[in-house]
């Protein structure tokens, strides 16, 4: 079991190891360096294509391709943050610059890692420096998340509340668009909680109460709150 529904361990770890080919593939072509020797997704679907193909390979195959994705990817990012730092990049949900790509992928082994835990049969714990950062970049990363919502249009306002440590923010969606501002504020819906209850929250891993959060305000739109947020 994982924690992502119809999810089996190769399908998460599958999702992963494509997930690097295809960002190392866009970080190749946005910085000009080339792909040759390199067995990379030319596109989206291909990137789907490959995904169920390596759902089906065996574990030690998976595994040694995983380890090797993740090292090339991380370590292409690291040069293009070195010397093209300024580099903007076409994700799934826009443009973005190198230190949102970096994010992005931080969080994506972090989330998957999590999600393996039922798995592996064990809890590894998330480093600290991860959450008090990880935090400040999922409250940024909603305003993106809103635009697939079927709320979108719609106006509400959420007010998320750190209780160990400093972080108060306050997400407001109106107009079709999503905003965080930083500082204490009033919201439609508030949770107050640890970065890590938090955290997990705002990525859809858990509702409130598993995760230690405490919820106030309007119950049916906390209930909602990642149909406001989709993903990622």
């Amino acid at each position: 079991p994982t924690r992502c529904a119809d999810w089996t361990v190769s399908n998460l770890i599958a999702h992963v190891t494509t997930g690097d080919q295809l960002f190392r593939a866009i970080l190749f072509d946005a910085t000009g360096k080339d792909r040759a020797g390199q067995d990379l997704p030319v596109d989206f679907a291909d990137r789907q294509r490959r995904f169920q193909a390596l759902s089906t390979w065996e574990p030690a195959k998976l595994k040694e391709a995983a380890h090797k994705e993740s090292e090339q990817t991380v370590a292409a990012i690291t040069e293009a943050m070195e010397k093209a730092p300024q580099t903007m990049l076409t994700v799934p949900f826009g443009t973005v610059p190198m230190p949102v790509v970096r994010s992005l992928r931080l969080n994506e082994y972090v989330i998957h890692g999590y999600d393996l835990m039922p798995a592996v049969g064990r809890s590894i714990p998330i480093p600290d420096w991860f959450i008090d950062r990880g935090l400040g970049d999922s409250i940024a990363l909603m305003s993106r998340l809103h635009q697939r919502s079927p709320h979108k249009g719609k106006a509400a306002t959420f007010h998320i509340h750190r209780t160990d440590g400093e972080g108060e923010w306050t997400l407001r969606a109106q107009n079709g668009e999503a905003t965080a501002e930083s500082g204490h504020g009033r919201g439609d819906v508030a949770m107050r909680g640890s970065a890590e209850g938090l955290y997990w929250v705002l990525m859809g891993r858990g509702k409130p109460e598993e995760n230690g959060v405490e919820v106030h305000g309007d119950p049916a739109l906390a209930a909602a709150f990642k149909e406001w947020f989709p993903g990622p």
